[in-house]
């Protein structure tokens, strides 16, 4: 365990030395991938799977490849839910615009809702008014407990 540990500290290091000539850092990929484990953030993730995975993509930044040939490859190994958002594309622009769209719909519906609520207001009747004896009981209860 800790000879793994130290080889993917060491391709790391490498990496981050580099990938800034580069363009593209491990740091940038860990922060776009997931632990498939325990599904946090690749980047603070420290299980076994996670340990993998930051060497898989150590490796290929070592190389030179491209953020989108690493995400590609990664989708490869590890499947769709190594991604920490979504791909833009198919099914999952789903996932991108009904947030949008709900957020549309919301300030749409705005004005309409408060034009219904000033129509129930303005419909409202005036409390019907009390008779003589009940506003005397309510004048003497009152000047009870105002003494």
């Amino acid at each position: 365990m800790r000879r793994a540990l130290v080889v993917v500290l060491s391709i790391v290091a490498l990496t981050a030395a580099v990938a800034p000539a580069l363009g593209v850092t491990s740091q940038e990929i860990y922060r776009e991938t997931r632990c498939p484990t325990c599904n946090t953030p690749l980047d603070i993730s420290n299980s076994p799977a996670a340990l993998d995975i930051k060497e898989f993509i150590a490796v290929r930044v070592a190389k030179g490849q491209s953020e989108e040939q690493i995400l590609d490859a990664l989708v490869a190994e590890f499947g769709r839910e190594v991604l920490a958002t979504p791909p833009k594309s198919g099914f999952d622009l789903v996932a991108w615009l009904v947030p949008i769209l709900l957020v549309v719909v919301g300030l749409a519906a705005i004005p309409f809702v408060t034009r219904a609520w000033a129509r129930r207001r303005a419909g409202e009747t005036p409390a019907p008014e009390i008779s003589p004896e009940d506003a005397a009981l309510l004048e003497d209860e009152l000047r009870k407990h105002s003494e």
